[in-house]
């Protein structure tokens, strides 16, 4: 009898220890979860005909040394920006809600790619020379009808490595490791640390991400964006707009990874 007793005890701390390893495993395998719903508010562009005409005298005889500023819009790059609200959930794989907690001003990343499916596990930072084996710069920019001359360019854009430290699920992302850029506060002014945009890969896909604002411990305040309004977030990702691509667009799918 008491065998029996023992073997069950034993029968059950077995399947206790073994259940909290599964927990465990599932707990360390969180990977960035799908955006549930994204609220299209507005979309626009530099308007060319808000530029007033520029003229200049000349006289006959006359040679006269100017110098000329214009502007035109990217053909490689497009910028979402905007706020972000999530809810961090206990609840199980059918979608049964055990509790939640509804954070208005969550820290974390959010991500873009054009691939709708994503080797979380493998994602590194992009390496232009493809030494990580990934693909290189030149196969990267071809995807994109980028020419190595642009001056809008993937290499040309991403030009720092002082990415913060941040995880991708399970996978750290070193600090000052990965192409990275900031995008400008009001004033057209790069700061570092505001609006890091960081560019990854799973060695299939490019990963365009960006760290949420306000990542400060017991600071909910938003920082001010391009147009001098607050945002949380504010997102480049590369599109193909050049000669012969001007009415084609590229389907992005979005990931947010929030704590």
């Amino acid at each position: 009898m008491d065998n029996r007793r023992n073997t069950t005890i034993f029968i059950l701390g077995f399947l206790a220890v073994f259940s909290l390893l599964t927990v465990f495993v599932l707990a360390d395998s969180d990977v960035p979860y799908p955006v549930r719903y994204i609220e299209n508010l507005s979309s626009s562009r530099a308007n060319i005909s808000n530029t007033s005409d520029t003229t200049q005298e000349v006289a006959a005889g006359n040679v006269t040394e100017i110098n000329l500023t214009t502007i035109s819009t990217t053909k490689t790059w497009a910028g979402f920006y905007g706020n972000i609200t999530g809810v961090l959930t206990l609840e199980d794989v059918y979608g049964y809600v055990f509790y939640n907690w509804t954070a208005n001003e969550p820290k974390g990343e959010i991500y873009a790619s054009p691939n709708n499916t994503i080797l979380w596990q493998g994602v590194t930072c992009f390496e232009f020379d493809g030494s990580e084996g990934n693909f290189d710069i030149e196969e990267a920019e071809l995807r994109f009808g980028i020419q190595d001359d642009d001056e809008d360019g993937i290499n040309e854009t991403f030009t720092d490595d002082t990415n913060t430290e941040f995880r991708v699920g399970s996978v750290t992302i070193t600090a000052n490791t990965c192409p990275a850029t900031n995008t400008y506060t009001y004033g057209q002014q790069k700061v570092d640390g505001d609006w890091e945009n960081v560019l990854l890969t799973d060695d299939d896909a490019l990963i365009f991400a960006t760290l949420i604002e306000n990542d400060q411990a017991d600071n909910a305040t938003d920082k001010i964006g391009f147009d001098n309004r607050p945002h949380d977030f504010q997102l480049m990702v590369a599109e193909n707009g050049h000669d012969g691509y001007e009415d084609t667009m590229t389907t992005y799918y979005f990931w947010a990874e929030i704590e």
